[in-house]
């Protein structure tokens, strides 16, 4: 029986035929082994259909791994996708933390609306996360007031100015955060802020005395 090593080694190559891609997969051997499974669901050589129903036998680890791998054909990661999400429910916080750091677009989509902040955390650290994607979150009206805090804190994320706009434009938001973001806050958001019925009383008076002042400033 050939190492783990060995058929790893085969596998890394790109202009292997058609023919040995289907020995290693008719090779019971080679199958037990995880990392070879994996690494013929990513080969560009393994017939489609071969590689899709081998996505169901990786760990969470290995779909992270294909999801966020460019090389890998978009309906392999697609598949790769849909089993993580289907087994997000079953996984530990540790896990989904872990998961929102590194998966690509498709956990993502998903995570960012995980009920514990420390997950977020997580998508805002993912190098597949684009603004639409936490703008999404910060709109949302159910989005719990720490997740929210989370965006507005985050050195990256928090200057954005469209993320200071739909912040402030949740009524979740809170107080002490929304105070904390006024004085960055552009005209246009003030003015927003001002007019919008989901503001309470005490942020608007707020955003009208930040106006008040840059007036007198100017």
């Amino acid at each position: 029986m050939a190492s783990e090593g060995h058929y790893l080694k085969i596998l890394q190559r790109l202009d292997l035929t058609v023919d040995l891609i289907g020995q290693i997969l008719s090779d019971r051997d080679a199958r037990k082994y995880h990392t070879v499974r994996r690494a013929l669901v990513g080969h560009p050589r393994t017939p489609r259909h071969e590689a899709l129903s081998l996505v169901s036998t990786l760990y969470w680890t290995d779909l992270v791994h294909l999801s966020a791998n460019a090389r890998v054909h978009p309906e392999v990661r697609r598949a790769a996708d849909r089993d993580l999400v289907r087994r997000v429910p079953e996984m530990a916080l540790a896990e989904r933390i872990a998961l929102a750091r590194s998966a690509g677009r498709g956990i993502v989509l998903v995570l960012r609306f995980d009920p514990d902040p420390r997950v977020l955390a997580g998508v805002l650290e993912n190098r597949f996360t684009i603004e639409a994607d936490v703008v999404g979150v910060a709109v949302w009206d159910r989005t719990p007031p720490a997740a929210l805090e989370t965006i507005a804190g985050h050195p990256r994320w928090g200057l954005r100015t469209a993320l200071r706009s739909a912040l402030l434009r949740n009524p979740r938001l809170p107080t002490a955060v929304a105070l904390s973001l006024l004085t960055a806050a552009t005209a246009e958001d003030l003015a927003g802020i001002r007019r919008s019925p989901h503001v309470s009383r005490l942020i608007k008076a707020c955003a009208e005395r930040v106006l008040a002042h840059r007036a007198r400033s100017d």
